[in-house]
């Protein structure tokens, strides 16, 4: 119920954003966010592969010095030997004003005979041309010019542009015809350059001429780049000629780009398509999903604005409609509820219940859990937990969710190999093989019958070790500290499940984890990064104070007893429940109360040991995890424990490179020799550790 509520708020809460933004991005602040608009256009536009004007020529004079007269008679001289040398047309981009109050100059009524001459619309020259049009140059808002005019209404009647008139004149039906279909304009998109003629050239004998004939030549009073008056979205400052150049030669060879009505509809249609994809496929995805979702719906949309701009000659601006994706995109990932919170939560719920005997609503907690090894260990505890309170039917319910959940492992038949000098059972755990020894016992790697499961048991010879009443009390006080550990349910400490005694034998039966004890990483040669051992360290005093809140004091932290998955990244503490088999003062000969050069002063005196005591061997730990060595070494038992009564460890940092002075504080408090001068929590040593880790 409470995750369907979540859809239909997220959903909800995009949709509202969706419209707001279509709202604003097309309505009143579309001046704001229309440069996304054009700004892919100019990334794609600039970048077309343009062809310059069939035999154009452009001829700027040089009006610097001259009166208007004077240009004027300039314009008669050059249009004159232009025609004498048969140039195929002759264009008049931006000629003087004559004012109606002025004489028009004689040569102007030849302009309608011989060679072609077309000039700008409202201009006097426009009686006698051969033909004439508007020459536009509006720039957007952002001083680049994008668009082009190709109809204007003139004396009631529509007058073409400059460039379409010359198209249309030359007798071109494809540009008639792919006109048709567009609105009112076009779209510039970069320049290609044509030669420049110098009018002197025109009277120098010398000079070859032959090339004028059949030109296009553009007569102006505006040099390259120094008279520009208008920037293109490939960011070149181009002339009028220039401008009417680049428009006819994409004319005449059908490269204009146009926004037919299509286009237009599209332009509306396409973010509020995009908008309802995403509000619809969006919400309540993983953020990963949402990414890829999202990454792969722009690159189509950048592709086919690509393609309609590149091959088609279209234009389809886009931007604010990805802009409005992206959005929506970003709102669905923050509402994006992180998966681990509630699992954690829950399971954090659930490991309460169970510890306080509430199963009931342990397991309620813990079937709303992803399907994990860590929830199918704790399922585990929660179906011996049911048994041992005489509900097998529970049990068996537990049994099912977790086949169901996590499937069954398929385990192959065991070897005699594999099982020679260890038990074929203990209590109902079958063993496979043996993947540990200790001190105090071998570790077996076992399956529960019940569901297939792979369980490690640790079994102790306490038969062997006791004898009459100290048999009796130990094996009261063994049950009673497995108990004790089978309370604990957190993340980096090993479940324990079971405890029993077979053939002579105490075992406990704990999840089974694979990893590598940290033992493996105190050689000098194998030593972890700072910045992981720091970690792992920290790891190991969450748990520690988990534990210690719950009443549970592991008495042996040691880096055999801290099991690390470099593949995962994870740490697990084992061992809870096994290290105080024995009495306090008691030590027999295979059976040791800690190893002694991890002990706190306190734990070697025999005094009554607390929290703080697990904290100094993490300390001890963490040293050797760093340095490759034990901070208190000695020949023998006493003068070890004198040592570690009395003694102060060198400084770390001293001891290898690259460890910042701050960690020699956190270990001077973690190994302090009296107990109230150490940290005062697990908690308050983690956040200590990744302090330091964060300048390793």
């Amino acid at each position: 119920m409470e995750t369907g509520n979540n859809q239909k708020r997220n959903r909800l809460i995009v949709l509202s954003f969706a419209s707001v933004l279509l709202v604003l991005m097309y309505g009143p602040l579309a001046h704001w966010f229309i440069a996304a608009d054009r700004m892919l256009y100019d990334q794609f536009a600039g970048r077309i592969s343009s062809h310059p004007l069939d035999n154009g020529i452009i001829i700027s004079l040089d009006a610097r010095q001259l009166d208007q007269s004077q240009v004027l008679d300039r314009y008669g001289q050059v249009i004159a030997l232009l025609r004498d040398d048969h140039v195929g047309r002759i264009i008049l981009t931006q000629p003087p004003p004559i004012a109606a109050s002025e004489r028009i100059p004689g040569w102007a009524v030849t302009l309608g005979s011989g060679v072609p001459v077309y000039v700008p619309t409202r201009h006097r020259f426009a009686e006698f041309a051969a033909g004439d049009g508007f020459v536009e140059i509006i720039p957007d808002s952002d001083g680049v010019l994008r668009r082009s005019g190709i109809w204007r209404l003139n004396k009631n009647r529509m007058s073409p542009s400059l460039p379409f008139a010359i198209a249309l004149d030359s007798g071109d039906t494809r540009t008639s015809q792919r006109m048709s279909g567009a609105e009112d304009a076009i779209f510039l998109s970069n320049y290609a350059n044509i030669p420049r003629l110098d009018p002197d050239d025109l009277l120098d004998q010398a000079v070859d001429r032959s090339l004028l004939k059949g030109a296009t030549v553009f007569v102006d009073t505006e040099p390259a780049l120094i008279a520009a008056t208008a920037l293109l979205p490939s960011g070149q400052l181009v002339t009028h000629s220039e401008i009417v150049a680049t428009l006819l030669a994409n004319f005449e060879q059908d490269l204009t780009i146009i926004a037919p009505s299509w286009v237009v509809a599209m332009e509306w249609l396409a973010p509020i398509l995009l908008a309802i994809v995403a509000v619809l496929f969006m919400p309540d995805r993983s953020r990963r999903d949402i990414a890829l979702f999202a990454l792969i719906s722009v690159a189509g949309l950048l592709l086919a604005e690509a393609v309609l701009v590149f091959a088609l000659h279209v234009r389809l601006d886009l931007g604010r409609a990805i802009l409005i994706f992206g959005g929506v995109a970003m709102l669905s990932s923050w509402l994006v509820v992180d998966p681990a919170k509630p699992t954690l939560h829950a399971f954090k719920r659930g490991s309460d219940f169970l510890s306080a005997g509430r199963l009931e609503p342990a397991f309620a907690e813990f079937r709303r859990c992803n399907a994990t090894d860590a929830t199918a260990t704790v399922m585990y505890k929660l179906s011996l937990a049911f048994e041992e309170q005489a509900k097998p039917e529970r049990a068996e319910a537990v049994l099912e969710w977790m086949k169901r959940t996590q499937g069954a492992l398929n385990r192959g038949e065991t070897s005699n190999e594999k099982l020679k000098g260890a038990p074929r059972q203990l209590g109902r755990y079958v063993i496979e093989r043996r993947i540990g020894r200790g001190a105090m016992g071998s570790v077996y790697l076992a399956r529960d019958p019940r569901i297939n499961r792979p369980v490690a048991v640790k079994a102790i010879p306490i038969e062997k070790e006791f004898e009459d009443e100290e048999l009796k009390e130990a094996r009261l006080r063994f049950f009673r500290e497995a108990e004790s550990a089978g309370r604990l349910t957190h993340p980096h400490i090993i479940t324990v499940f079971d405890a029993g005694e077979d053939n002579g034998l105490a075992y406990i039966a704990m999840e089974y984890t694979p990893g590598i004890p940290l033992t493996k990483f105190t050689d000098p040669k194998r030593l972890l990064a700072p910045k992981r051992a720091l970690e792992l360290a920290a790891m190991t005093a969450e748990a520690l104070d988990y534990a210690h809140n719950q009443g549970v004091i592991h008495r042996d932290i040691k880096p055999a007893n801290l099991l690390y998955n470099p593949k995962e990244g994870s740490l697990k503490i084992s061992d809870f429940g096994v290290a105080r088999l024995t009495d306090n003062n008691r030590t027999k000969t295979g059976i040791v109360l800690g190893t002694p050069m991890y002990m706190s002063p306190e734990q070697l005196s025999a005094e009554n040991v607390s929290g703080s005591s697990d904290l100094f061997s993490l300390g001890v730990t963490l040293y050797e995890l760093l340095a490759g060595e034990v901070p208190f070494t000695a020949s023998n038992i006493a003068a070890l424990m004198t040592k570690i009564t009395t003694d102060h460890p060198a400084p770390i940092s001293d001891r290898r490179t690259g460890i910042p002075p701050s960690i020699d504080s956190v270990l001077a408090k973690a190994m302090a020799k009296r107990p109230e001068a150490r940290f005062s929590c697990g908690s308050e040593m983690a956040i200590a550790l990744r302090n330091c880790a964060a300048y390793a």
